[in-house]
């Protein structure tokens, strides 16, 4: 085959710019900085010694040797849960755990250490990476959903424990069958749940009681009495990635009361009664003056107020970025997987904006999900 002049340019420039896209993709990594001893053994001791003064070091400390020592960094991690510093790696799990530490966490909090690591003061943490690993919360859902679906006993519970539980399932973002899930296994645990439910409903946080609303109204619990009696403030329904949620009834539907049973009439006697004369009743106060009626405002356009979003298609390579468009215009809470994704907002089209992922991890990226909300 013979090429012109012009042709043998082109494949020039053809070959140099796929040689400059594997380049691209492919970075050289040098040597360890330290022995695997030796990093070992600086883990351990910042993990021992991590609070809220020193995280971020921490963080940047050992983020720095995951390239070489992941595998490593994951053994002393869960080390660190086993033992009694577990308070203090709670600052900084959200940065440094992946997918093997919060399945090995999950798993020992709930079969294992349950009385000591399955309480309140946790939560956030093993809610956090039950949300962000699904695949970690499967010890947890298997041992309680098995038996609310099949009428066999349900794991025995303290107080403290319950409560733990109820808080991750009542808490949790409303992804995949999670909500679907909570429904069956809160009833089984109703007084722990319902005491949440009932402080959130009280709570000075809109959200958290709109929330559990819902929630109650799903269970089918609580006098309907309380719940229309309530005073809930006017917001507009959560939205989630699956849509916005069905408004529960009205506090002005009609009330089925149950009617009171008469009093047993009393066993006459032959003995005289003494009829006391009744005093005359004050006349009846004159009624109020009737109160002009106000046309309620017109309902604001619904927005969603938090989503997920999800990456679809081929593999995302090192250092490309992926663009989800279209989100709602608003100062955002982003909650992702720093390690692998840098993420800037930049203007979309009309009421929009777009948020841009790019990939800084080491190597294409299969999945990517971040979790989005508006802050008010």
């Amino acid at each position: 085959m013979k090429f012109g002049r012009s042709g043998a340019v082109l494949l020039f420039f053809i070959f140099f710019a796929a040689d400059t896209t594997l380049q691209a993709q492919f970075k050289e990594i040098g040597p360890p900085p330290v022995s695997a001893t030796v990093a070992r053994r600086q883990i351990r001791t910042l993990l021992e010694k991590v609070d809220s003064t020193n995280r971020k070091q921490t963080v940047d400390t050992i983020s720095g040797l995951l390239v070489w020592y992941r595998d490593l960094a994951d053994e002393e991690l869960l080390s660190a849960w086993h033992g009694a510093g577990r308070a203090g790696l709670t600052q900084v799990l959200e940065s440094l755990a992946d997918a093997q530490v919060a399945s090995g966490i999950v798993d020992f909090s709930w079969r294992q250490q349950r009385e000591a690591t399955f309480v309140p003061a946790y939560v956030p943490t093993l809610g956090m990476l039950m949300a962000r690993y699904p695949a970690s919360a499967k010890p947890f859902l298997d041992d309680l959903l098995d038996p609310a679906r099949n009428g066999l006993q349900m794991p025995d519970l303290t107080p403290t424990e319950a409560e733990a539980v109820c808080r991750i399932l009542i808490d949790m973002p409303d992804l995949g069958t999670w909500r679907r899930d909570a429904l069956q296994i809160l009833p089984h645990y109703r007084p722990a749940a319902e005491s949440l439910l009932t402080q959130d409903l009280r709570g000075g946080d809109g959200e958290k009681s709109t929330a559990a609303r819902f929630w109650l109204k799903d269970l089918k619990w609580g006098s309907q009495d309380s719940v229309s009696q309530t005073q809930f403030p006017h917001r507009r329904p959560a939205f989630t990635s699956q849509g916005a949620e069905s408004l529960p009834p009205s506090a002005d539907s009609p009330v089925i009361s149950t009617p009171e049973r008469s009093a047993p009439a009393r066993p006459t006697s032959d003995r005289p009664t003494l009829i006391r004369p009744t005093p005359p009743s004050s006349p009846p106060p004159p009624p109020p003056p009737p109160v002009a009626a106000v046309p309620a405002p017109a309902p604001a356009p619904l927005r969603a107020q938090s989503g997920t979003l999800q990456c679809v298609g081929p593999p995302i390579p090192q250092n490309a970025e992926y663009v989800f468009r279209n989100v709602p215009l608003g100062k955002l809470h982003l909650d992702y997987d720093a390690k692998i994704w840098e993420v800037r907002v930049a203007p979309g089209e009309g009421d929009t904006q777009r948020l841009i992922l790019r990939n800084k991890g080491t190597g294409p990226q299969k999945r990517c999900t971040v979790r989005w909300s508006i802050v008010p």
